[in-house]
């Protein structure tokens, strides 16, 4: 197991969803709580440098960088582009008042999937939603308690999602026109909370664990592979994801959010980004094949940039 180190950025929120952006060469993140989009440079040894930073005023529940500059992002009922200028064009709303778009991925097909979590109350009512390249929206789960980590295996066969609730993450079969009944895959102790994930090149999944100081590795199987991960000093690692032109640096975010004074004057760093080189490569990141968004018109209420 290998200890990452702070990347040099300033400590957030709650930081979340990394991706590698190869066009670029930048990686780009956000802070859901503050509704920030970020995008940083990666050097040889780990550190990020922030180059931009958007505020969109919401949440904002994952950010998918576009090759000429645009975002595509889930807010906290809707999906919106965010154009280089500032400007955003947003969906309908898809979604309750008592829910927000949380994590979000692009699947083998270039297609958007994303699920929601419950802002307050138990409910179990909260979905997993993928964008189809028509513009319609079609419900691939529901029933969940907290829709988390996504991805699919290097030969886009299999999908897995996580609900944070539950403890648990889920595989199912996945095709261009399958998707294939949830079973459980991984089945986390009380207590355990699996958070954002990803996929390296080897079929492994690495996932985040709010509350566990890192990152734990699962084989194909399921079976944990204790030697391998991460660990970072915060307490609350909230994704992970693989960067650099080699895909073979691992980047973890981590929140500030839940630790209290003492807590926070412990892990001081709590809130930023951390590295590691590693022996596993990622899996580079699938375009989004562009769709209508459902109900999309300009929103003249944008922060401008």
């Amino acid at each position: 197991m290998i200890t990452a180190q702070p990347a040099g950025t300033p400590s957030y929120v709650l930081s979340e969803g990394p991706v590698w952006h190869a066009a670029s060469e930048t990686l780009v993140w956000i802070d859901i709580e503050a509704g920030l989009v970020l995008r940083g440079e990666l050097d040889e040894r780990g550190h990020i440098s922030v180059i931009n930073r958007t505020e969109l005023g919401e949440y904002v529940g994952c950010a998918i960088p576009l090759d000429d500059g645009r975002m595509l992002v889930a807010l906290t009922r809707c999906l919106a582009i965010v154009h280089t200028d500032g400007s955003v064009a947003r969906s309908a709303e898809l979604i309750p008042e008592h829910q927000r778009l949380n994590d979000g991925s692009i699947d083998p097909q270039g297609r958007l999937v994303v699920g929601s979590l419950t802002l307050s109350g138990d409910a179990n009512d909260n979905v997993l939603l993928r964008l189809e390249s028509s513009g319609e929206l079609t419900v691939l789960d529901g029933g969940l308690g907290l829709s988390n980590g996504l991805g699919w295996s290097p030969d886009g066969t299999v999908f897995y999602s996580t609900d944070t609730d539950a403890g648990t993450i889920y595989r199912r079969s996945y095709g261009a026109e399958l998707v294939g009944e949830r079973e459980p895959f991984i089945v986390f102790d009380e207590g355990v909370y699996p958070d954002g994930l990803t996929i390296d090149a080897s079929g492994r999944l690495w996932v985040a664990i709010w509350g566990g100081h890192g990152v734990r590795v699962f084989d194909d199987r399921g079976d944990e592979l204790a030697d391998l991960g991460a660990r970072i000093p915060p307490p609350h690692s909230s994704s992970v994801a693989f960067a650099g032109p080699a895909l073979d640096r691992l980047i973890i975010t981590s929140a500030s959010r839940d630790l209290d004074d003492a807590e926070r004057m412990r892990w001081p760093e709590a809130g930023g980004l951390f590295s590691a080189p590693s022996d596993a490569r990622g899996l580079p990141a699938t375009p989004w094949l562009e769709a209508p968004l459902p109900g999309a018109g300009p929103d003249l209420g944008a922060i401008q940039r």
